[in-house]
């Protein structure tokens, strides 16, 4: 009896110490995937080559400006395009503005030139190759802070002129608390440092061939022999045009009728223009940047 009462006890001792064991290496391998799910998206700046978790943003954007959405107004936002667009049209700078909350940024000045290389920010070849431009405004609690990354093909552009404008902006935000006012100080101010360093990229046409014609009597057979042609073709198409409007005004079972807009008694289809499509915006393809600050 006593025997027996003893194993029951190591029995279920066995049990309790199996099952401790099973709870424990469920716990150690679950423990990465949760602490994964705490920690969430990666945060800006932290991440590497190629993508450098960056790859939820398209290649081409509608704005110069992204992620603006709750912080900014559309209409200041088109106005910076405005300047943004001509800087690139001029082939001075391709420049994207970044805006992102504090908690969403790691390191912030590899941020910004995460972001330049990702999204292919730079002529890939040419006078102005790798003109590149990033601005980062990471929003905070009371003000922003802002960095910029710059392309390799952008060496005029000093750190002396650059940090500059960033501390013009942050000013202007902690002044107004307007991210419009920031963000027009910001494109008003780096307009001007760009065109004082880098003129516009004029591409000039080759010069067209010019055709000499033959002078005198030559030149006046030829000129009459081609009025001639002229005419004679007109007379021709003048004559088929009215033959085919003369067909059409023809009524049947089969002829088209006033109205139908179609041949043949078969009503056409809608004709609808050319729908505009948004202006996208992004990067060339080079995304070699240099200096960051």
């Amino acid at each position: 009896m006593f025997k027996l009462a003893l194993n029951t006890v190591s029995s279920r001792i066995l049990i309790v110490l199996i099952f401790i064991g099973i709870m424990l290496t469920l716990s150690l391998s679950y423990t990465p995937t949760y602490a994964q799910s705490i920690q969430g998206p990666p945060l800006c700046g932290n991440g590497s080559a190629p993508d450098y978790d960056l790859n939820d943003y398209d290649l081409l954007q509608p704005h110069w400006t992204v992620d603006w959405e709750g912080y900014a107004s559309e209409n200041i936002v088109n106005e910076v395009d405005v300047v943004l667009d001509e800087l690139n049209e001029d082939s001075i700078a391709q420049t994207m503005i970044l805006i992102k909350p504090q908690e969403e940024v790691g390191i912030r000045t590899n941020c910004a030139v995460h972001f330049l290389r990702y999204m292919q920010l730079g002529l890939p070849s040419g006078e102005r190759k790798d003109n590149g431009f990033v601005f980062l405004i990471v929003v905070e609690s009371e003000s922003i802070d802002v960095h910029y990354a710059v392309g390799l093909g952008l060496p005029a552009l000093t750190a002396q002129e650059l940090t500059k404008i960033n501390r013009v902006v942050e000013a202007t935000y902690d002044s107004t608390h307007s991210m419009d006012e920031a963000l027009l100080t910001l494109a008003q101010e780096f307009d001007a440092v760009a065109r004082d360093n880098y003129q516009p990229l004029i591409f000039i046409a080759s010069n067209p061939e010019v055709i000499e014609l033959p002078a005198g009597p030559v030149a006046v057979s030829m000129i009459c022999a081609q009025l001639c042609m002229g005419l004679f073709i007109f007379f021709i198409l003048f004559w088929l045009f009215s033959q085919i409007g003369q067909s059409g005004m023809s009524s049947g079972p089969y002829g088209s009728r006033p109205g139908s807009g179609g041949l043949g008694g078969f009503p056409s289809g809608r004709s609808h223009g050319p729908q505009m499509r948004p202006r996208m915006r992004g990067g060339s393809g080079s995304g070699r940047s240099g200096r960051t600050n």
